[in-house]
């Protein structure tokens, strides 16, 4: 799977997201980098992993931060509670914006990260509204079939 189609797929399915959805897609189970949304009543946010978070040879150079700025992505600030990379699209909100916001989210693991595809990467997602429960992402499972893998 290359990050076009991943792109693509993830936009369908978080443009239909129900309220309380959260997703993460991680590169493995347990840690790394990773992308996250939450789905809440009026808005979408998104997150992108920071180097703080990250070891060493995981970590963004600073020509690697600095693309994931210009992409699009508002830098960490604990002291407003954003721990990581974010962006907020206020919802509802038309396909092009979605579509717009995972091509932000591949230009930061893709580009500003380094990372040569999904291929392997795992997700999960559930709703927090409805006591966790699972949430699949078809498109993605879809364009992946054994590529990525979910995890409870």
């Amino acid at each position: 799977m290359d990050w076009e189609t991943f792109a693509a797929a993830l936009a369908g399915d978080l443009a239909e997201l129900p309220e309380g959805a959260l997703v993460v897609i991680s590169e493995r189970e347990g840690g790394g980098r990773f992308t996250q949304c939450m789905q809440e009543e009026d808005a979408l946010t998104a997150y992108v992993c920071d180097n703080v978070f990250l070891k060493p040879e995981d970590r963004a150079s600073a020509e690697g931060e600095r693309i994931i700025a210009d992409a699009g992505w508002k830098p960490r600030d604990p002291a407003m509670g954003d721990e990581n990379w974010s962006y907020v699209l206020p919802c509802p909100a038309p396909a092009e914006d979605y579509r717009n916001l995972t091509d932000m989210i591949v230009t930061a693991l893709r580009d500003g990260y380094g990372i040569p595809s999904p291929e392997g990467w795992t997700y999960s997602a559930w709703n927090e509204l409805t006591g966790n429960g699972s949430i699949a992402l078809r498109r993605l499972e879809a364009v992946v079939a054994d590529e990525m893998r979910t995890t409870p």
